[in-house]
């Protein structure tokens, strides 16, 4: 499916539009391509995005990245939560001066231009997640656009143009941040941190040892080293930590069966899934939804 400038956005002369939706869990935005440029942030919960027919990757409240035109993706929800998305549809016309001036910076211009094309083929990376700060700045910018868009008032339109003006430059600040942070630190920290980013957008995939070292280049005992120095633990040890900690937010927030939520976390075999749990909380993982749910009863009393 391909979606044209005249079914979304406003008008030839305003290429624009701003909404704000909601997958909820197991729904799913089927591939779809557009003449427009889509910047979607992720508001709250998590999700799954697929991007030029390649596999689904793990999108999170924070993550905020650009879809240039022409190119296929998807969206879909995770049978434990829903995720809420700004996307926010506009053409190059609707700024063209202004992107053109604001290419100059290089932080602008690695974040709008240059990093949607550094994703390959078959794998969809977000590389800006804001922070917690910067997520409540960048909400207050979507809000007061998407009341514009809704309200017309008088110069809304202008008013539209500055605030979008506003939000690259704040998500060029950001990206300028986050790029300082990692050339400040030391080569096998950077390196270490990739690695942790990595665990946790792929901890339901069944990862190894032997894959990590791959993708961080670094033998099997240097990386085990590092990797416990800055952790505490081991690499199963952390995953199944991150798979852990999942689990225990979806016993909480679905009604999926057990055996679902290990599977879907990535365990395969229930009773390693039952007994690590366990050992994690003090409870079964039935046992562990159940004082949940009576402490959400006594919640509301």
């Amino acid at each position: 499916m391909r979606m044209t400038n005249e079914e979304l956005l406003e008008s030839r002369d305003f290429p624009f539009y701003i909404n704000a939706v909601t997958i909820n869990p197991g729904y799913e935005v089927e591939d779809h391509s557009h003449e427009f440029i889509e910047l979607a942030y992720v508001y709250a919960g998590i999700g799954e995005h697929r991007y030029d027919g390649g596999e689904y990757h793990v999108i999170k409240a924070g993550d905020v990245f650009v879809i240039e035109p022409g190119m296929e993706h998807a969206y879909r929800g995770r049978q434990s939560e829903s995720m809420t998305i700004y996307n926010v549809l506009f053409t190059q016309t609707l700024l063209k001066e202004e992107l053109n001036t604001m290419a100059a910076f290089t932080s602008f211009l690695d974040f709008f231009y240059v990093e949607p094309l550094l994703r390959n083929d078959v794998r969809f990376r977000t590389r800006l997640t804001l922070r917690e700060a910067q997520q409540a700045e960048m909400k207050t910018l979507l809000d007061r656009l998407l009341y514009e868009r809704e309200e017309k008032t008088l110069g809304y339109r202008i008013f539209i143009k500055t605030e979008m003006i506003q939000l690259f430059i704040f998500l060029s600040r950001c990206h300028q941040q986050k790029e300082e942070r990692v050339r400040s630190m030391p080569h096998q920290e950077k390196t270490m941190q990739h690695m942790l980013d990595f665990i946790h957008r792929h901890y339901a995939q069944p990862l190894t040892l032997e894959q990590i070292c791959r993708i961080s280049g670094w033998s099997l005992s240097a990386f085990s080293h590092h990797f416990k120095r800055m952790t505490g633990k081991t690499f199963i040890e952390y995953r199944n930590e991150v798979r852990l900690k999942v689990a225990e937010e979806a016993l909480i927030d679905s009604t999926q069966k057990i055996a679902a939520i290990a599977s879907e976390v990535g365990f395969d075999d229930l009773s390693f899934f039952n007994k690590l749990f366990k050992k994690k909380t003090g409870l079964s993982p039935g046992q562990y939804r159940k004082r949940a749910l009576e402490e959400d009863k006594q919640g509301d009393t």
